[in-house]
């Protein structure tokens, strides 16, 4: 039998965050405990306190796991195909039911002084990851040194969250491309 890369410890954490994601769909962050998350995931309550302190923490450490599988700092060679692919990553992260609830439970949730914190933690350290695509590209003379490129990357990706969470329009595959093209021509512009 081939063992998982990880061990029992990697399986363990798997099996929790993939719990965490469920009930969230499920019950919405109000009806997810500890408890819940290590009886669905099949591990005794205390290892899971051992690891994660607050629910909260368990969340936010699932849910970077999980973007930053599904939304990787790509490196095609050029800023806007990097860009686009982010963007792409995103739409279909969006689409999907871990993105849902993701997205749900951080609207559910934003008068848990907690979570704001975290999810602030999460933005800044996908900021800090995103970060070596506009290295890159003033490396390679695409991109200003002066342009903020946390306000870009809020600007490239708000236009996805406002149509699908706020005025529910369709987000098909050329929305990013768009999008990527018409920023990029005002960063260049400025």
């Amino acid at each position: 039998m081939r063992r998982r890369p990880g061990g029992r410890s990697a399986r363990v954490q798997d099996a929790v965050f993939e719990a965490t994601f469920q009930l969230l769909g499920e019950r919405g962050y109000e009806g997810l405990s500890i408890a819940c998350i290590a009886e669905r995931a099949g591990v005794h309550e205390t290892s899971l306190y051992r690891r994660w302190k607050t629910k909260e923490q368990l969340i936010l450490d699932a849910v970077n796991q999980r973007v930053a599988q599904e939304i990787p700092a790509p490196d095609t060679g050029v800023l806007r195909s990097d860009l686009v692919a982010v963007l792409q990553s995103l739409r279909l992260f969006l689409q999907s039911r871990v993105g849902q609830a993701l997205f749900q439970t951080a609207v559910a949730t934003l008068h848990v002084p907690e979570l704001c914190a975290l999810r602030q933690e999460h933005w800044q350290d996908r900021c800090a990851h995103l970060q070596i695509l506009f290295d890159r590209a003033i490396t390679r003379g695409e991109l200003s040194p002066q342009v903020d490129c946390q306000f870009l990357l809020e600007m490239l990706s708000g236009i996805l969250y406002m149509r699908f969470f706020v005025v529910n329009e369709p987000v098909d595959e050329m929305l990013p491309e768009r999008v990527v093209d018409l920023i990029l021509a005002g960063v260049k512009s400025s």
